[in-house]
């Protein structure tokens, strides 16, 4: 409890009336004024105290602190943002206030975290903290504070929108009642940049490296991001229940209302909406879930690190829910038909709006049954959202909606998709690969590659974009004769496909490459270099389980040198073969014609295997050729 004592600093003059009268009452058993300055000082350097706060260290400042949150209606003093113990001065003073009891607008209600907290240091009996009151906006925001669990969410990638490049993640507050009934009900907080309507995507980029856009939280039941992720963008969502005790669980809703709405600035790399969702759960004392060893946050990187986290000596996270996209879930239906419903289907879809349903019609019912569900998802799949595809899509879907409503009811659930390893399972996201390789007239290089982040079509596993690419910061040196040279470094590497595994129409979609690095002009050790923009469009397609095919066409952009500019324009094909989960195969040949300079045209082709020797090891073996040859073996480990 905190301790009365006959002498005040000057912060304490401040104090509530009520506290200075209980104060003075007590003034034969108090001890000397500079206990109770010690202890309030105690109290704002703690750990927990800077957390609710967003305290960063600022060596600059004469506090040594200021708050990540620049939105003054988040303190409670003036200079709230750049001094803890003013803050927590201001806020006991607030909590002993009268004024606005039993509304929103009073201490307790801003800041129920704190008023827990602070209850818990300064104990039960504490005057100056007064007694739990009703809150209408947060005991609406917790439906009668009856939130039993946390969960963190993880959206996989998306390559058609920077801003989700690396995946998305968010909380969900579970609350009591049947699961199965309550789950797309429970609501979720989202953390993103604050972004204008009218603002482009280099803008976008630009800034949100820069920090030049404002993030925030903000709220909304759980089902608005099944359906945009899963159902609109066709991502896979993982859920990561938290076995945390209901005192933890509490303070993490409690300081998630403390923070919504209000203003951080917004860094892509490092104070993203991993970083922020990290912050809102380490409010509790002993969960640590923010990567410290990497310089930025990736989503993944922070589910992985979460995956390993212990609290009180177990495991962090207990139950994991696999979410399937729209996409995922018309896979998995299609998957389970035989070759003659598959028939039936292609049949259904391709003959409207005069079907011929001859096929379907030879079909026991529950087999119907089993063909028109996988064209329900079909349809709302390729027409999503439905209600505004195009007329030959609805007419389709209600079309199969009829006929499935005139089956008898199937006698059991279908079975669920297949999950997919979770993405806190799958490997490091950084890469490091030692290679010995031979080059033009039979020299011998060594090769040492540094990717920090993230993933090629050979490697992309659970939570990436399958057969793409997505890598920043690729360097590649050589090493001969006691040499050491650039072989390549690319600053960005965008490889994004969406290819059909079925043959019904609609189903995939447009493939581009982006890369933007500094490439040698040959192979060989002593090639001259250019910074290259390249650009590449086209479509892919599976052609067989574990076999994609893609092509391209496209060109670059180049610096001058050697007569080599200012680029030339190309046709790709790319051919992906995954025999089995740990083996993959690349083949890539692309025909470049060069433009402005009276090159004649010329083939440059490139073949790579990998082999996964365990989760974070692997073996590549690659061939390059541009009329002459490189050849590479190398041992990479993931970090």
């Amino acid at each position: 409890m905190l301790k009365p004592l006959p002498l005040f600093p000057l912060r304490l003059l401040f104090l509530p009336a009520r506290w200075l009268a209980w104060l003075l009452l007590s003034l034969a058993s108090l001890p000397s004024h500079a206990a109770i300055a010690t202890e309030l000082q105690a109290l704002a350097r703690h750990p927990t105290w800077l957390r609710l706060g967003h305290y960063q260290s600022d060596a600059r400042l004469q506090s040594g602190w200021r708050s990540a949150i620049h939105d003054a209606d988040f303190f409670a003093a003036p200079d709230g943002q750049l001094d803890p113990l003013a803050e927590l001065t201001a806020t006991l003073r607030a909590f002993a206030q009268t004024d606005g009891s039993g509304t929103d607008a009073h201490a307790s209600c801003r800041y129920p975290a704190r008023w827990a907290w602070l209850r818990e240091q300064l104990g039960p009996a504490e005057p100056g903290l007064g007694s739990p009151m009703s809150c209408p906006g947060f005991d609406a925001f917790t439906r009668g504070r009856s939130v039993t669990s946390v969960s963190v969410v993880f959206a996989t990638g998306f390559l058609a929108n920077p801003a989700s490049f690396y995946g998305h993640t968010l909380l969900k507050f579970n609350f009591r009642g049947e699961r199965s009934q309550s789950r797309l009900l429970d609501v979720s907080v989202n953390y993103g940049a604050i972004v204008g309507n009218d603002e482009g995507i280099l803008t976008y980029v630009v800034k949100s490296v820069l920090g030049g856009y404002d993030g925030g939280f903000s709220h909304i039941d759980f089902y608005f991001h099944n359906h945009n992720y899963g159902d609109v963008e066709l991502r896979d969502l993982w859920e990561y229940q938290l076995r945390l005790p209901q005192q933890a669980t509490d303070r993490i809703v409690a300081h998630a209302w403390e923070v919504l709405g209000k203003r951080y600035t917004y860094h892509f790399f490092r104070e993203n909406c991993a970083y922020r969702m990290a912050e809102l759960l380490e409010v509790v004392d002993g969960v640590d879930v923010i990567p410290q060893t990497w310089p930025w946050i990736i989503p993944q990187a922070m589910v992985g690190h979460m995956g390993v986290a212990r609290y009180r000596g177990e495991p962090l996270v207990g139950e994991v829910v696999y979410h399937p996209s729209r996409q995922s879930r018309y896979y998995a239906k299609y998957d389970r038909l035989s070759a003659p419903e598959g028939d039936a289907l292609q049949a259904f879809v391709q003959a409207a709006p005069a079907p011929r349903d001859a096929a379907l019609a030879a079909l026991p019912p529950a087999r119907q049954a089993a063909v028109l569900e996988a064209a329900l998802d079909y349809y709302q799949y390729v027409g999503a959202p439905i209600d505004r595809a195009p007329r030959p899509l609805r007419e389709g879907y209600t079309r199969a909606l009829s006929m499935r409503y005139q089956l008898p009811p199937a006698d059991a659930a279908p079975p669920a998709p297949p999950v997919p390893v979770s993405p806190h399972l799958s490997r490091r996201l950084g890469w490091m690969q030692l290679a010995l390789l031979r080059g033009p007239q039979g020299h011998h290089e060594l090769g040492l590659r540094i990717r920090p982040a993230y993933y090629d079509a050979l490697d992309s596993e659970s939570g990436q974009v399958g057969n793409s690419m997505l890598a920043m910061g690729d360097l590649q040196l050589g090493m001969r004769q006691g040499r050491v040279k650039i072989r390549r470094f690319d600053l960005l590497g965008i490889e994004s496909v969406n290819p059909g595994r079925t043959p019904l129409p609609g189903d995939g979609g447009p493939a581009y490459k982006l890369h933007l690095g500094i490439e040698p002009l040959g192979l060989h050790f002593d090639a001259s270099h250019v910074l290259r923009l390249q650009g590449d469009y086209g479509r892919g397609q599976v052609l067989a389980p574990g076999l994609f095919v893609a092509g391209y066409l496209g060109g670059a952009l180049q610096t001058c040198k050697d007569d080599a500019c200012p680029g030339f324009v190309r046709g790709t094909l790319d051919l992906i073969y995954r025999p089995r989960e740990a083996l993959g195969l690349r083949l890539s040949v692309e025909r470049r014609a060069p433009v402005g300079n009276g090159q004649p045209h010329y083939t440059v082709a490139g073949i790579e295997s990998r082999w996964r020797l365990e989760a974070n090891t692997d073996l590549r073996l690659s061939v390059e050729h541009d009329g002459a040859n490189r050849v590479a073996l190398g041992i990479g480990r993931y970090w």
